[in-house]
């Protein structure tokens, strides 16, 4: 490619490219530097790397552990119910796919609102505990198991698992729409189940997707905010909540801290992405010297 034809490319993406560099890494940079204790609104009396060395201690990594954990589960759930779901409106008639839109509702619901109706299902207080006790199978609504607000995270997984699965399934849907149906008949006509056809021809086309939509959920529930902040536990917090008390809960000599929590995730993000996406990339076949 030309000099000439790289300029034209970047003067019609500049529009797109300036607020990238101005907000995105214009913020990333300022976070480093306030991590570093530079750049604060305050006098800083800290060494350069005491917020990096406060991070480390065993609440840090239990908060780090519960943070993928949270993203981990809530992920692979996602995708595994999504793409059962997704290969079961796949074989519908077209009619049914057409009504099937429906799944697409939780998509427009807001993080907040998914919260509030997992609480509002699974709360000692909720609608199942309530069904539990006059259904006689539980003495008390208080006898419901407590799934919210514990350090294990089971309210959050549930959460993001119910605001995820729609948007696995649309991206796997869309995938099986691609596939060649003659490869799935071929291989039912040479004797192959309905097992053994989905494990050598469709798994094979949509792998990629589910590699793709695995890594996207898993780094949104990782890092997100609005879910823990509703149904997390306090000890150990999400470190999207631990950075969120440091900057605005505690002291102004904990900001460094909470900048270095937010550095921290974005570098395990972007090495996670890479180390993932390489390790399940298809393998090129080696070339064959004459």
């Amino acid at each position: 490619m030309s000099n000439n034809s790289i300029s034209l490319h970047l003067r019609y993406l500049s529009p797109l490219l300036i607020p990238f560099f101005l907000f995105f890494v214009g913020g990333i940079a300022l976070a480093v530097l306030q991590s570093l204790g530079m750049g604060l609104p305050f006098p800083y009396e800290g060494g350069l790397l005491d917020s990096y060395k406060a991070l480390m201690t065993p609440y840090m990594l239990r908060s780090f552990l519960l943070s993928i954990k949270v993203g981990g589960l809530a992920a692979l759930f996602s995708v595994a119910i999504g793409t059962l779901l997704a290969v079961g409106l796949w074989r519908m008639p077209s009619l049914l796919q057409q009504a099937g839109i429906i799944y697409k509702i939780p998509l427009i619901l807001p993080h907040l609102a998914v919260g509030f109706i997992v609480f509002f299902f699974w709360a000692k207080s909720g609608l199942i505990s309530s069904a539990m006790f006059h259904a006689g199978l539980t003495k008390t609504p208080q006898d419901f198991p407590s799934i919210l607000f514990g350090g294990d995270g089971w309210g959050m997984i549930i959460a993001y698992t119910y605001k995820q699965i729609p948007f696995a399934l649309l991206m796997v849907y869309a995938s099986l729409k691609r596939l060649d149906m003659r490869l799935l008949e071929t291989a039912y006509m040479l004797g192959a189940g309905h097992f053994r056809a989905f494990r050598t021809v469709t798994y094979p086309h949509i792998s990629s997707t589910l590699h793709s939509t695995f890594c996207i959920l898993f780094l949104v529930g990782f890092g997100a905010f609005e879910i823990p902040f509703l149904l997390g536990g306090s000890q150990p917090a999400m470190l999207s909540i631990e950075a969120y008390n440091m900057y605005f809960r505690k002291e102004l000599y904990h900001r460094p801290q909470a900048m270095a929590i937010l550095i921290g995730i974005f570098l395990f993000s972007t090495v996670f992405l890479t180390l993932y996406l390489r390790s399940v990339a298809p393998k090129r076949p080696e070339k064959i010297n004459d």
